[in-house]
C-alpha cells in the first residue's frame, strides 16, 4: 500500500482528534490550574503513542472482521483483501498492539503504579472483542466504542495527576480530575450518539454479517427518535453547567451555549431529518466537531 493508504487505513482524523485532546488537557488544563503532574514531555508523548498504536491496531481488527460489510458500507475504502493481504493486516495488528501494550506497561512501572497497566490490557481487549463479536449485539457495541473514548481522555488523569496527588495538593487536583470526568462523560455521550449514527449510515452491510444494531431491530425512524431522547442527556448537563458557571465564568457559559448547546439542538433538527447515506454521514461528522467544539472549551475556563 501507498502512504496515503495507510493514513486511510489508520483512520488519521480520528488519531488526530485523539492527539489534540490529549495536548489540550496536558497542556492547557492543567497548566491553567497549575497542577502537579508525573509524566515529563518525554513520557508524556509515549503515553500519547500507546494510546494511538492500541487504537490503530483495533481500527486493523476491525477492517479484518468487517471485510464483507465494508464492501457494502464503504467499497472505496476496502483495504484487507485487497490492498494489504489478511495474514499481513492481522501480524500487523498484533505488532501494533503489543507495542502499545508494551509502552503502557513501561510507563506503568515509570509512574510507580503497576496496576493501571489495566487500563491498556481493558481498551485493547475491548477493541477485539468489539471486532469480533460486540459490535454486532444490540446497544452493547455501540457502549463498548463510548467507553473506549471516555478512557483514552481519563486516561490523562490517571497517568499524570493520580500518582502525584497528596494531602498537600489533593484538593486542586481532585478538582481538576472533576472536569475532566465531565470531559470525558461528555465526549462518552457524543461517541454513543455518532456509533448509533453510524448503524443508521451502515445498516444494509450489517444487515448482511447478522448484525443487532437498533437500525435493523428498531427501524430508522424509532432508531432517531432513541437519539433525540439521548441527546437530552448531554443537553441537560451542558446545561447545568452553564447555569453553575454564569455568575463567576460568564465567558464559558457563553462559549457552551453558542458552540455546543446550540449545534446539539441542530443535531436534532438534522437527525429526524437525515435520510440517506449521506445524510447520516454529515450527521456523524457533526457529532464530531461538535465534540471537538465542547473540549476546545478549555481554553475558556
Amino acid at each position: 500500500m501507498r502512504l496515503k493508504d495507510y493514513f486511510i487505513f489508520f483512520r488519521w482524523k480520528n488519531l488526530l482528534l485523539i492527539i489534540l485532546i490529549q495536548l489540550m488537557i496536558k497542556y492547557v488544563l492543567f497548566q491553567k490550574f497549575e497542577l502537579s503532574t508525573s509524566l515529563d514531555n518525554l513520557h508524556f508523548i509515549l503515553l500519547i503513542l500507546a494510546t494511538l498504536f492500541i487504537a490503530i491496531a483495533g481500527y486493523i481488527i476491525n477492517d479484518v472482521q468487517d471485510i464483507e460489510a465494508d464492501k457494502i458500507n464503504k467499497p472505496s475504502k476496502v483495504f484487507v483483501g485487497k490492498k494489504i493481504p489478511i495474514a499481513k493486516a492481522n501480524n500487523l495488528f498484533i505488532a501494533i498492539n503489543s507495542v502499545g501494550l508494551l509502552l503502557g506497561f513501561y510507563l506503568s512501572i515509570y509512574i510507580d503504579k503497576n496496576s493501571f497497566f489495566i487500563i491498556f490490557i481493558l481498551v485493547s481487549f475491548l477493541l477485539y472483542r468489539y471486532a469480533i463479536d460486540l459490535k454486532k449485539r444490540l446497544i452493547i457495541g455501540n457502549i463498548t466504542v463510548a467507553c473506549i473514548v471516555f478512557l483514552s481522555i481519563m486516561i490523562v488523569g490517571f497517568f499524570d495527576i493520580v500518582p502525584v496527588t497528596n494531602n498537600y495538593n489533593k484538593s486542586i487536583q481532585f478538582h481538576v480530575f472533576k472536569i475532566l470526568l465531565i470531559i470525558s462523560g461528555f465526549a462518552f455521550m457524543l461517541t454513543l450518539l455518532r456509533e448509533i449514527i453510524k448503524d443508521l449510515e451502515d445498516k444494509k452491510g450489517d444487515q448482511k454479517i447478522n448484525a443487532k444494531t437498533m437500525p435493523i431491530v428498531f427501524g430508522d425512524k424509532k432508531t432517531k427518535h432513541i437519539l433525540v431522547f439521548l441527546n437530552i442527556i448531554p443537553l441537560i448537563g451542558i446545561s447545568y453547567i452553564i447555569y453553575s458557571l454564569y455568575k463567576i465564568n460568564l465567558y464559558t457559559s457563553l462559549y457552551l451555549i453558542i458552540f455546543v448547546s446550540l449545534p446539539l439542538l441542530y443535531f436534532m433538527f438534522k437527525t429526524t431529518q437525515s435520510k440517506t447515506k449521506k445524510d447520516f454521514q454529515k450527521t456523524s461528522n457533526l457529532l464530531k466537531f461538535i465534540m471537538l467544539l465542547g473540549i476546545l472549551s478549555i481554553f475558556t475556563l
